[in-house]
């Protein structure tokens, strides 16, 4: 027994692959065929997706003057580490530049445990806003890891059903959860909005 709608993971997978398509640059030549779908490359670094809220890659985040240039009061690293594909930033990292700072290592596997994260994430991008924050939240493309938290706290925070949330952040950017991530947000989309019986 599944823990997730399997219709709502297979329609959001399909709108993101769909949509995918249309923002691909390389056609396909005919006559070929792709075994495998990559995300887009996002057309810019970074991506206001919701006021407040922008959404971006590495390239800003290790750059206070960026950041402080954009207005950011707020970063979310969702892949702090030193390891390959993390990005080593910490609270300390931007306390002389006076940003407030939320990380946590998040892995772009599938099997991850991201949700573990969307709780804490979604409070602490919140609070912000409440505060008349400007957050940059980000992995190293701005497309799965940090893509996901900031559908979790559409979610959790602005009572939005998964499928309004992609739609709302997939037009401003080209999101592209990995298929573990989907499942997690299709949890918590179940545990959110469905009704006891």
């Amino acid at each position: 027994m599944t823990s997730h709608d399997p219709d709502l993971l297979r329609e959001v997978r399909e709108y993101l692959h769909s949509n995918n398509d249309a923002m691909t640059s390389k056609p396909i030549p005919q006559g070929a065929y792709s075994l495998f779908s990559f995300p887009a490359t996002p057309k810019h670094k970074h991506d206001e997706v919701y006021p407040g809220i922008i959404l971006g890659d590495h390239s800003a985040a290790r750059s206070k003057e960026d950041l402080k240039e954009m207005g950011i009061t707020h970063v979310v690293n969702t892949c702090m580490g030193a390891k390959f594909n993390m990005i080593d930033t910490s609270a300390e990292y931007f306390s002389d530049v006076g940003i407030k700072f939320f990380g946590f290592p998040g892995k772009d596997i599938f099997t991850y445990n991201l949700s573990q994260h969307f709780e804490k994430a979604a409070d602490f991008i919140d609070k912000a806003l409440a505060d008349n924050g400007k957050i940059y939240i980000h992995c190293m493309q701005g497309i799965s890891r940090s893509g996901s938290t900031v559908l979790a706290f559409l979610m959790l925070k602005r009572d939005m059903p998964l499928k309004e949330a992609v739609k709302l952040v997939r037009a401003k950017r080209e999101i592209f959860p990995n298929d573990g991530f989907l499942k997690q947000l299709c949890e918590l989309n179940k545990k959110l909005h469905e009704k006891p019986s």
